[in-house]
């Protein structure tokens, strides 16, 4: 073998261990990504969320058994279907329709709270986050969904508003309580006052009245108790919302809890009606002038203001007190599910946290400014409701 074939064969030895390398290499990528699909398609198909994929035709293209789980569907029985005629019901089936062309169009979402129905009829609250999948040129070939069931967080919500209502009644009630016993003892007093002066007209004249007074307030209190022990299923219908601050405060007044405080009000004479819910709204105006009483000393003041915003797009309750204030360090938290600046047993934590989520459903916001013993404002600001077709966001 001459000095020529010696190095020809030197480089096909190279050449072979080379491939071979490659070889080795490819099959070891191969392997990993093998490895990798097994561990993604078992994350997948083993989360406790539905992970779901859909079609350009929206319908199943996979079906985990999260999905299983929450929607109660089995794979065989889901796969092929359309995702909106299997998990959404003629309630929420227009919304759930539109949220499929928006997502096979090629937005993403994250984190949107709606209802879904599995396989039985039973309602469950979901948050859905979607992800188009594209081809090469940007089309879109599939969607995946994930949906998290937080029906037991959202049953958890409601029982801590129903705790919070429990409280502001036991402090409503504790209240009325001492003003009934109040107007009930003048009425016995009066009583027999009358049958002393039954042969003066003019005087039995004058108890009748004082008689009337008294039963009214007693009335009054009455249907404020009713009105207390409303359920709590919203009804969004446009209202006057000078008015609903306007008797929700007397109310408070009446039965005490403001009775020791000077109470200012200054309502707004431009039109101040807003899309609501009435017992959401008492609730939230109820939870603020209690806690504006609570930080305040016998005789200090609350002021409470309605006006139009800047541009005329929102009415604004202002509830300001000359109160201890709220350090800056702790105003961040107040809206803290249980956080509370209250002695033991004398706050849930919950008031706060309750109000931001009546605001949140009226698509509203709110406001804090507060300083150490100078006091406390808060400003809520509800849409104008310049129609009734004013419907965004209010589904509970």
């Amino acid at each position: 073998m001459d000095a020529k074939e010696l190095k020809t064969q030197k480089y096909a030895e190279k050449l072979n261990d080379i491939s071979t390398t490659l070889q080795q290499l490819i099959w070891e990528m191969v392997e990993e990504l093998r490895d990798s699909e097994q561990r993604y398609r078992s994350i997948v198909e083993f989360a406790a969320d539905a992970i779901i994929t859909i079609g350009k035709d929206a319908r199943v293209t996979s079906w985990n058994k999260g999905a299983e789980a929450i929607f109660g569907y089995t794979e065989k029985e889901a796969l092929g279907e359309e995702i909106d005629h299997l998990i959404a019901k003629e309630t929420v089936l227009r919304e759930a329709t539109n949220l499929s062309a928006q997502v096979l169009s090629g937005d993403s979402i994250k984190s949107l709270e709606a209802m879904r129905y599995t396989k039985g009829g039973d309602p469950r609250h979901v948050l859905i986050s979607a992800a188009p999948i594209k081809d090469d040129e940007g089309q879109v070939e599939e969607v995946s969904l994930i949906y998290k069931d937080i029906t037991d967080l959202k049953q958890a919500h409601e029982q801590l508003v129903r705790t919070e209502k429990q409280a502001t009644l036991g402090i409503i009630a504790g209240s009325i309580g001492h003003e009934l016993n109040n107007l009930i003892g003048g009425l016995l007093l009066h009583a027999r006052i009358l049958k002393q002066v039954q042969n003066k007209p003019e005087k039995v004249s004058e108890i009748a009245d004082t008689f009337t007074t008294y039963l009214e307030k007693v009335a009054l209190h009455g249907k404020n108790l009713l009105s207390l022990s409303r359920p709590t299923k919203p009804r969004f219908e446009p209202m006057d919302l000078n008015s609903v601050v306007n008797e929700t405060t007397d109310t408070l007044i009446l039965t005490g809890v403001l009775k020791h405080f000077k109470v200012e009000r200054n309502y707004c004479p431009e039109s101040s009606i807003v899309y609501g819910d009435r017992n959401l709204l008492e609730q939230l105006i109820r939870n603020l002038e209690i806690n504006a009483a609570h930080a305040m000393q016998p005789g200090g003041a609350l002021r409470i203001t309605t006006q139009l915003s800047a541009d005329q797009s929102a009415c604004e309750i202002i509830f300001a007190d000359n109160g201890s204030g709220i350090p800056k360090e702790i105003q961040e938290k107040i809206f803290h599910p249980f956080f509370t600046t209250k002695g033991e047993g004398q706050g849930t934590g919950l008031g706060l946290p309750i109000v931001r989520d009546i605001i949140d459903k009226h698509n509203g916001g709110i406001r804090l400014e507060s300083e150490v013993g100078k006091g406390t404002t808060i400003t809520v600001s509800l849409p104008v409701a310049k129609d009734v077709t004013f419907t965004k966001n209010i589904q509970i």
